[in-house]
């Protein structure tokens, strides 16, 4: 199968993960579907006349087939006890699939209603499972309109929080971030000043100290500038 451009990109994120010296994988998972993997006109109409959900054509720009993809990593190892200084991780879901699976309503108890509907219309399509640290990603659906949906971030410890960007953007600053954990606040309103906040703070500033020197193809800056107004 001939990778698509935005495939392509994904094939040289896990490249630079596997070569980097620096970063331990955990986890490392990218692998097309067996047999023919239908492209992006393909699934977007298979969404709309089966399930309603009509997705904007720009979207197909960023759609990929591969059947699984994820990564666990850890990074700047101490020399006393080997515990990474920061870490990352993701598993993005096939967007058929996490548009086809439930809505998350489970996931917080005793919703308003308000909360209810929210989480009946969310799609996760993001996870991490590895760590054990409950922070998804979100799809909002809404059927029968075509629309870019919205992004929802949700953290046991942090709540649950829109995001600026759509899945093209999101999926972008993944590849950047490598899934550091945590990265998605850049992306919200969320003050990180607070207290509860700072494990993710360390990750973040780690990542912007030693990401730009082990994966220099990528820009940093706009990261530093979304951070300093988190932390304002």
């Amino acid at each position: 199968m001939e990778p698509t451009a935005a495939e392509r990109a994904w094939i040289d994120v896990f490249a630079e993960l596997r070569d980097c010296p620096d970063v331990l994988l955990d986890m490392d998972t990218l692998e097309f579907p067996d047999g023919d993997a239908g492209d992006a006109d393909t699934a977007f109409a298979s969404l709309a006349e089966r399930d309603g959900i009509v997705l904007a054509s720009s979207l197909k720009g960023c759609y990929l087939r591969f059947s699984d993809m994820a990564a666990g990593w850890g990074a700047g190892m101490t020399d006393e006890d080997e515990d990474p200084l920061f870490a990352g991780e993701f598993d993005v879901i096939p967007l058929v699939r996490a548009l086809r699976d439930s809505a998350p309503v489970d996931r917080w108890p005793d919703p308003s209603p308000d909360q209810l509907e929210l989480l009946s219309e969310l799609r996760d399509f993001d996870v991490t499972s590895l760590s054990g640290v409950g922070k998804v990603a979100s799809l909002r659906i809404r059927q029968g309109v075509m629309h870019n949906p919205e992004i929802w971030f949700s953290d046991v410890r942090g709540g649950i929080h829109q995001m600026d960007v759509d899945l093209c953007g999101y999926l972008d600053a993944l590849r950047i971030t490598k899934g550091t954990l945590g990265w998605q606040y850049l992306f919200t309103n969320v003050s990180l000043a607070h207290e509860r906040f700072e494990v993710t703070v360390r990750f973040l500033e780690e990542m912007l100290r030693v990401f730009p020197g082990l994966f220099p193809a990528h820009d940093y800056e706009p990261l530093r500038v979304r951070l300093a107004e988190r932390l304002r």
